[in-house]
Formats: C-alpha cells, structure tokens, sequence
C-alpha cells in the first residue's frame, strides 16, 4: 500500500531550486526500511544537485542526510524493527562483494550503481508523482516525511544522541572526520592544513586533532567560517585571498604542511596543483571536494623529488559505520562538537531560504525540521 508525503524535489538539471509537492510512496521490499524522517540536514551536495551535477536522473527527491523512526521493515530485514531511532549513511552496500567484507563498503561496486542511478539496490524506484517514478539522491532522498531504502544505509542511534544532531553526522561530519582520521596518515606533531572550514572542513580539524596532529592550520576566504575553524580546534587561521599559503604555512613550518585536507565543496585543477608546493617532502594531499576538473596541472617530478602523494578519499575513506559509532562515542563523551555544527533550522517549505543561506556564507550547516 502507498502513502502520501511531503517532499522537496529537484525536476531537473538546473533549476532555479527546490519544488516542494506531494508524492505517492510505496512499502518496501525485500531488505529494505522505511523511516519516518523527523530531521534532514541540508548539505551543500544537495545544492550541486540542483545545479545538475552528481546525478543523472531527474525528477529526483533531493536529501542525503536524515534522522527519524523505523516505521515499517520489508521481508528479510532482521537488525531494524519499528520505532527504533536511526540516522542514513548515504552510500548503498550489498554487504556481499570483496570490497564490503573488507569494511570498505563505501566502495562497493553494485551500491555505487544504485548510488548515482537513484534507485534501490534492485533497480527500481519507491517514489512516484503520478505515473512518475522519482529518483532518490543516493538512493535516499531524505528531504521527506517518509523514505523507503536499503537496509544498509540505516544505522541505529542511541536515546542520548538528539535526533537534529543526528541528522547531520552521515554525511559531511563522517567524510571530513575520516579524511583526516582514518585516510590520512597523521602522526604525533604532525602538522596539518585544511582548505575549506565548511562543514567538512571543520569535522576534518577535529579528526586530525584526534589523530594526535601537532599543528592544525585552516584556510577559508570566509570570516565566521575562520572562526568556526578555531572554535572547533585550529591553531592558525589564513584568509586566502589576502595572505599567500605556502608562506603562512612555512612560517608556522618551515617544512611545510605533513598532511593537508582538501575540503572545499568544488576544487579547480588548479586549485590542486597550488596546493603541491605547500606540503612538506613525503606529504599528503586528501582530495576530499569534489571536482569536474579534467586534469591537475602539475609535474610529476613535484611528486617524486619529494615523495609527495596525492589521495583520493570517499566518504572519509573507511567503514561509514565504523567512522559512524566512533564520532557518536566521542560525542557523548564529550570530545567532540556537533552541536555548534548546526547554525539554523527551517521548515520543509523554507528550503530555498535555507540553501541561500549556506550558499552566502550564512549557515556551516542548517537542518530541516519535518
């Protein structure tokens, strides 16, 4: 049996925002959830989206992270039953494939095929506008009432964690947490730059002062989002548009910067390449943005002179549900900021207002209340 729900859709590549309407939603099959969403973060993916990057398939319910109850489980499904709290993970796993027995189900490769077509793992749709079937960003879709997905994109959370804070850890606080914590190599003293002191960025600070980093530097051209970098850990703090990094960095240290993270929302070539002359000799770069750059222009001899390397790193480069627990552990022990993440929240029917807000430097992050 389907129901009607309230939902913020993108109709297709880019529009002018968000159009909020009623949608038919079906029952779910077989390993499959659904969750009466209660909290949705809004992340600047979400915005890409609109612009017609990250997805193919429009019409598509926008919204990646969330927070609410179980209300119904599909056959098969054995670790959720109704009214547990549980918080998405924006990646789909068969739980099944090399990659997910090693703990990397971020990177399996029959979940990455639902991920980006926007459908469940048997490739079809649980959303529908007429006789429209609508997509799901990441096989989500969390900006609405109810969803329909895949059991391993759910994870249960404890009474003690607040459903709005919740809501914003699936996404940018694992990916920037684990960029630092987990896919970089951080060692005691180390001394670490992050680029970008959005939500990302500022989860990337507290996971390389996890990490035993020494000195931890943040560069952003934005003012609050510089001192948001301090709130949350930073040492130093560069404004980049008035200050050159490389000499902000060899001031602080002399060798330069042991590892940097990467976190802007969209990084140029360039951008890149500018960057490789920052890190100290055997540096890392964690490329944790996104990018439609076609190629980094740099030479490789600035890589092997020094033995320097550049990483990729997906959804913080680890298990999201190892990085998951650790990040809630830490914040209920009181070692770790999560709260102060949040800068406002806003109806379902004041999307638009919320993502102008982000987008003008406003809001790190906002959350929707359903």
């Amino acid at each position: 049996m389907s129901r009607t729900v309230s939902a913020a859709i993108v109709e297709e590549a880019g529009a002018d925002g968000f159009t909020v309407k009623d949608v038919e939603l079906d029952d779910p099959k077989a390993g499959e959830v659904r969750i009466d969403i209660e909290y949705a973060g809004a992340c600047h993916t979400d915005w890409h989206l609109v612009e017609g990057a990250v997805h193919d398939n429009f019409p598509v319910v926008a919204g990646h992270e969330g927070a609410g109850r179980v209300v119904e489980v599909g056959p098969g499904v054995t670790d959720f039953e109704p009214g547990d709290r549980v918080l998405t993970l924006w990646v789909p796993a068969c739980g099944k494939c090399e990659l997910c027995v090693q703990g990397h189900q971020h990177l399996c490769s029959e979940g990455s095929e639902a991920l980006y077509a926007g459908t469940l793992l048997d490739e079809t749709c649980r959303v529908h506008d007429g006789e429209t079937d609508l997509a799901q960003l990441f096989s989500l879709g969390t900006f609405a009432e109810e969803i329909v997905v895949p059991e391993s994109e759910v994870y249960a959370i404890p009474d003690e964690l607040p459903t709005d804070v919740a809501s914003i850890i699936g996404c940018g606080v694992v990916t920037g947490y684990g960029s630092a914590a987990h896919r970089a190599d951080i060692d005691p003293n180390d001394s670490v730059v992050v680029v970008g002191a959005g939500n990302v960025g500022l989860n990337a600070i507290q996971g390389a002062n996890h990490a035993g980093a020494g000195t931890v530097i943040a560069s952003d051209p934005v003012e609050m989002k510089r001192e948001k970098a301090l709130q949350f850990g930073a040492d130093h703090v560069v404004n980049p548009e008035e200050t050159d990094l490389e000499a902000a960095v060899s001031d602080i240290d002399p060798l330069g910067a042991d590892t940097i993270v990467l976190s802007v929302g969209v990084a140029s070539g360039d951008l890149i390449a500018d960057l490789i002359p920052v890190l100290a000799p055997r540096g890392e770069l964690i490329f944790t943005a996104g990018s439609d750059a076609e190629r980094i222009p740099i030479s490789p001899s600035q890589l092997l002179n020094d033995e320097r390397e550049i990483k990729g790193c997906l959804y913080g480069g680890a298990s999201p549900r190892q990085t998951t627990g650790e990040v809630i552990d830490r914040y209920l022990d009181g070692d770790y900021l999560l709260d102060e993440l949040i800068t406002q929240e806003y109806r379902l029917d004041e999307i638009d207002e919320a993502y102008e807000n982000l987008l003008g430097g406003e809001d790190v992050h906002s959350v929707l209340k359903l």
